[in-house]
């Protein structure tokens, strides 16, 4: 469980990160986190798929160390779906709508 912790620790702030930068641009809480989680897609799916594809021939030398790789495989997996999906959702239920002012 070690080897899961850098990646999916850091991939949930990134996401936040984003969507706040797109928030504080003046987009609405819904359009901030659609754009976030966008923007971040392929740098998240690209570090996964590359960990990913990188425990697999381990996964197939030897059938000690298949359990050990599957839960990192998997593990990966369902931490990129929490940075892509859940993250993003919770933001924009947990974040209240701002107000804008017109200043003209």
């Amino acid at each position: 469980m070690s080897q899961l912790t850098p990646s999916s620790t850091t991939n949930k702030p990134v996401v936040t990160k984003s969507v706040n930068t797109h928030t504080s641009k003046g987009l609405s809480v819904r359009e901030a986190a659609a754009r976030g989680a966008a923007d971040r897609l392929r740098p998240i799916l690209t570090t996964s798929i590359t960990t990913i594809v990188g425990v697999i021939p381990l996964a197939l030398s030897d059938p000690t160390w298949f359990p050990l790789a599957s839960a990192i495989g998997f593990g990966l997996v369902a931490s990129t779906l929490i940075a892509l999906l859940v993250i993003p959702c919770l933001y924009l239920l947990l974040t209240p709508e701002q107000k804008r002012i017109n200043l003209i």
